[in-house]
C-alpha cells in the first residue's frame, strides 16, 4: 500500500501597500486565505495591510495570485517567512511604526447593498441614515490616527451593540470586520434644531420634517459627511436667490443633487464617463453640460450652459432627496469665501443667519473636507477640485527628505513629503480671509500628524505677498521657493510619469510671480523637474488698476484695445501706463470677453471666460490668429529671448467682427485660435512631450479643441486628468521641483 505524503508546509509574508485600509480589504484577504485552505493572520500596519500565511506552495502561489487579481492597483511585496503552527486564518489587531507607509483611506459614498438595506422595510437597519458597510461610508474625514481602525476614528465613542458585534466578527457576514459598523441601536443620531437652538425633531422625524421646509423654500444646514451644507430646492427661484443673498455668493455656480442617473439625465447630457463618474465612490460634482429647458432653477448657473450634477453621498442625503420629490441645490456651508464648517456648535453660530433651520448629528468629523468637482473630457476624468473621496491623493516615490509644501494664495491646497510618498491635502480654498488661514494652519498640522510626518523644510510660491509665503518664512528656518508655472509643469509632470524627462509645458492661468517680477500666465516652459527656461511667452499687457481689473473686465478690454489703435481717453490712458504688465492668457480670455459679451463686472476670477466658453457655437469651424514672429526656441543658445504669442491681430479681427457675427462665433473663432496656437508649439517640439497645466485648461471647450486637433496631427500633448490643472495641485509640483533640486545638488532646503 502506498501512503500519500502530505505537502511540505511552508510560510511566506506579504506585504500590501497603497490605497488598502478601509476599503474592506482584510476581510476580503481573510476570505481568499480560507478558500485556499491557509492558516495565518493579517493586520494593518503602518507599513499598509500585513499578511503572514501558512500553507503548501502550491496553496501560497493560488492565494498570491488571487491577491493580485482582486487588488490589481496595489503595490505588493512578499518575502519567506519563518513558519509558525496556526490552525486557521484569522484578522489580528492592528499595529503601528514611526512612519506611516500606507495610503490614508478616502470617504466614499453609501454602496447599493447598504441602500437596499436602508430601503427593505424588513431590515433592522431600514431607514437607518448612518448605514455603513467595510467598503462605504465615512474614512478620513473621521480619521483621528492611523492605522484605520474603530478605536482610530471618532466612532469609538460608540461601543457596537451584541447584534452589530456579531456581525463584525462573522467571517461570512459583509461586515466583517467593518470599522464603521452601526445600527440605529448604537450607532449615531440625528435631530433638527431651529435658529435658537431649540430641538424640533429627532431621528425618524428628521428628515420629514426637513422635506417640510424645503418644500416651503426654506434653506437648511445639514451636517454631510465632511461638513456642513447648505439646502434648498434646486427648481425654486425665490429660494435659490434667498440662498445667493445670504451666503454673499451672487453668481458662483451652485451645485444640485439629484436621486440618480436617470434624473441627471433629465437635467443634462450625461456619457458614459460621466455616468461613470456620477456613480463612483468619490461621488463628486460633475459638470455636464445642462439642456436648454431643465426645470432648474435658472439662478443656479447664470450665464452658463453648464451645471454640477452630483448623486447623494450618504443615506442622509438620499432620503432627504427621496422624501422631496424634486433636485436639491446641495452647497458648502460657509458664508462665500471661507472654508466649510463642521463642527455643530459653531455651525449653529455662523450659519443662522443664512439657514433657517439645521440638522446635526453626533458623528464627530476630525478632517472637514468640501465636495470634489470633475469634468470629463472624452472618456478622462478631470479633477477640478480635489477634496471628499478624491483627497488626500498619494503618490508613492523614492525615499526622500521630509517636508511641507504651501501651494499659492487661491484654490490652495497643501501638500506634504513623507520619506516615501508626496501627498495632497483636500482642498482648503483661497486665503482671503481670516478663516480660511487657521484652516491651512489646520490643515498642515494635520496632514502631519496623520502621516506621523515632522517636516524640516518648508516649499512655498515666489511671490513675496502671499499669506502662504510668509506663513513658510515664518515657520521654517529651512525652505526654498519654486516659480509658480514651474510648479504647475512638474505637477504636469507628475500626473503623466514624466518625472525623468524634459518636456515643453505650456501653462496658461490668470496670475502667477515671474522670474523678472511681472505677472506670468501665458508661458511655454521647456522644463525637467529641477530647472526650467522661458521659451515662449503671450505678448505682454497693462492691468488698468491692478486687481480691480480682474473684476471688471472691461479695464482689460480697453487695455487691449488700446494696443491696436483703439483711442481711450486721458484717465483710462494714465491707468494702462501705471498698471501691472502681466502675460496672463486668462487675463486675455477675461478682456475679450468683455469686448465680446459687453460684461462690466464680474464676482469671481475666471467668470468672464466661462460666460465667452458657455457662448461658443461649435458649428463655427474658422479661427482667429495669433502673431508669432519666430519660431519657439527648445535648444542651442539660452540666450536668445523667448518666442513671443502676439494676440493682437486676434482683437483687430475680433473688433472688425463685433457687428458682423453672432458672439458665439467670436467667441469660438478665439477658443479655435488658443487651441491651434498650443498645437503649434507642440508640432514644433515632436521630440518631447508637451504638457498642459494652469487654470485656463479647465475651459472644456479649449480642451476639446486641443485634443481633437492634436489626434488629427499626431501630436504628443498630455490632457489634465486626476491632479488639479489649476492651484489646487500647484503644492505637488513645489514638491517635486524642491526634492528634485536637492537631489541633483545633494543640498538640503537653505
Amino acid at each position: 500500500m502506498t501512503l500519500a505524503i502530505a505537502p511540505t508546509k511552508t510560510s511566506v509574508r506579504i506585504l500590501m501597500r497603497g490605497l488598502v485600509q478601509g476599503q474592506g480589504v482584510r476581510p476580503t484577504i481573510a476570505c481568499l486565505a480560507t478558500q485556499q485552505c491557509l492558516a495565518g493572520t493579517v493586520c494593518n500596519s503602518s507599513n499598509g495591510v500585513e499578511i503572514s500565511a501558512n500553507g503548501s506552495a502550491i496553496e501560497l502561489d493560488r492565494f498570491q495570485d488571487k491577491l493580485r487579481q482582486t487588488f490589481p492597483n496595489i503595490e505588493f511585496s512578499s518575502e519567506p517567512a519563518e513558519h509558525a503552527e496556526i490552525g486557521d486564518f484569522r484578522i489580528i489587531d492592528s499595529h503601528g511604526s514611526d512612519r506611516l507607509h500606507t495610503a490614508v483611506p478616502l470617504d466614499t459614498v453609501t454602496c447599493p447593498d447598504c441602500i437596499e438595506e436602508a430601503r427593505s422595510i424588513s431590515d433592522r437597519r431600514f431607514g437607518y441614515p448612518f448605514i455603513t458597510c467595510a467598503k462605504c461610508g465615512p474614512r478620513y474625514s473621521i480619521l483621528q490616527n492611523m492605522p484605520f481602525d474603530r478605536g482610530a476614528t471618532t466612532m469609538d465613542r460608540f461601543p457596537m451593540c451584541p447584534r452589530c458585534e456579531a456581525e463584525y466578527r462573522d467571517p461570512l457576514d459583509r461586515r466583517f470586520h467593518a470599522q464603521t459598523i452601526c445600527c440605529p441601536d448604537c450607532g449615531p443620531r440625528c435631530w433638527v434644531d431651529d435658529r435658537r437652538g431649540n430641538q424640533i425633531a429627532m431621528m425618524e422625524d428628521s428628515i420629514e420634517r426637513l422635506a417640510q421646509w424645503i418644500t416651503a423654500g426654506k434653506i437648511v444646514a445639514m451636517k454631510g459627511l465632511g461638513g456642513y451644507q447648505l439646502v434648498c430646492d434646486a427648481t425654486n427661484d425665490e429660494a435659490v436667490q434667498k440662498l445667493r443673498t445670504r451666503k454673499a455668493r451672487p453668481s458662483k455656480p451652485l451645485p444640485v443633487m439629484v436621486s440618480d442617473v436617470d434624473a441627471a439625465r433629465r437635467f443634462a447630457h450625461v456619457s458614459e464617463t460621466e455616468q461613470s463618474a456620477l456613480q463612483s465612490p468619490a461621488g463628486p460634482i460633475v459638470l455636464l453640460r445642462a439642456f436648454g429647458d431643465r426645470h432648474l432653477s435658472s439662478l443656479l448657473s447664470p450665464h452658463l450652459n453648464t451645471v454640477g450634477l452630483m448623486l447623494p453621498t450618504s443615506m442622509l442625503h438620499l432620503m432627504l432627496v427621496d422624501r422631496v420629490g424634486r433636485p436639491l441645490v446641495v452647497t458648502s456651508g460657509n458664508s462665500h469665501g471661507s472654508p466649510i464648517i463642521y463642527q455643530n456648535e459653531v455651525a449653529q453660530q455662523e450659519l443662522a443667519s443664512i439657514a433657517d433651520v439645521f440638522l446635526h448629528h453626533d458623528r464627530d468629523i476630525t478632517h472637514p473636507i468640501d465636495d470634489s468637482v470633475v469634468q470629463c473630457i472624452g472618456d478622462r476624468v478631470m479633477t477640478i477640485r480635489a477634496a471628499r473621496g478624491i483627497a488626500p491623493m498619494t503618490f508613492a516615490m523614492p525615499t526622500g527628505s521630509p517636508a511641507i509644501a504651501t501651494g499659492g494664495h487661491q484654490k490652495v491646497a497643501v501638500a506634504i513629503r513623507t520619506s516615501d510618498a508626496l501627498v495632497l491635502g483636500p482642498h482648503i480654498g483661497d486665503m482671503n480671509h481670516e478663516s480660511s488661514r487657521l484652516r491651512f494652519m489646520e490643515n498642515v498640522s494635520s496632514l502631519s500628524s496623520l502621516h506621523q510626518v515632522d517636516p524640516s523644510c518648508a516649499v512655498h510660491d515666489r511671490h513675496p505677498d502671499y499669506f502662504t509665503t510668509d506663513w513658510a518664512e515664518q515657520s521654517f528656518d529651512r525652505r526654498s521657493n519654486v516659480q509658480h508655472h514651474h510648479a504647475h509643469v512638474a505637477a504636469a509632470m507628475l500626473e503623466h510619469d514624466l518625472l525623468e524627462d524634459t518636456v515643453l509645458g505650456i501653462s496658461f492661468d490668470g496670475t502667477g510671480y515671474g522670474d523678472d517680477g511681472t505677472i506670468w500666465g501665458g508661458e511655454v516652459l521647456l522644463a525637467d523637474t529641477s530647472k526650467c527656461r522661458r521659451v515662449a511667452q503671450l505678448r505682454s499687457f497693462n492691468l488698468p488698476s491692478g486687481e480691480t481689473a480682474i473684476r471688471q473686465p472691461w479695464r482689460i478690454a480697453k487695455s487691449l484695445c488700446s494696443q491696436v489703435g483703439q483711442p481711450v481717453d486721458n484717465i483710462m490712458r494714465y491707468a494702462i501706463e501705471h498698471g501691472p504688465t502681466t502675460s496672463s492668457m486668462g487675463r486675455l480670455f477675461d478682456g475679450v470677453a468683455a469686448l465680446v459679451l459687453g460684461i462690466e463686472s464680474v464676482d469671481d476670477e475666471g467668470e468672464a471666460a466661462m460666460r465667452l466658453e458657455a457662448v461658443c457655437e461649435p458649428e463655427e469651424a474658422s479661427a482667429y490668429r495669433f502673431g508669432i514672429p519666430h519660431p519657439t526656441h527648445i535648444a542651442g543658445d539660452e540666450g536668445l529671448p523667448p518666442s513671443h504669442f502676439d494676440w493682437r491681430p486676434a482683437v483687430r479681427d475680433i473688433l472688425d467682427d463685433l457687428d458682423q457675427l453672432t458672439p458665439g462665433r467670436i467667441a469660438m473663432k478665439f477658443h479655435r485660435a488658443v487651441a491651434n496656437l498650443v498645437c503649434d508649439q507642440s508640432a514644433q517640439n515632436l521630440e518631447i512631450p508637451c504638457v498642459l497645466c494652469g487654470g485656463v485648461f479647465q475651459n472644456r471647450v479649449l480642451l476639446e479643441l486641443i485634443q481633437n486637433e492634436a489626434y488629427r496631427r499626431s501630436l504628443d500633448v498630455r490632457m489634465p486628468g486626476r491632479i488639479p490643472v489649476s492651484d489646487g495641485g500647484l503644492a505637488l509640483g513645489q514638491l517635486v521641483v524642491s526634492e528634485s533640486r536637492q537631489q541633483r545638488s545633494r543640498q538640503p532646503c537653505v
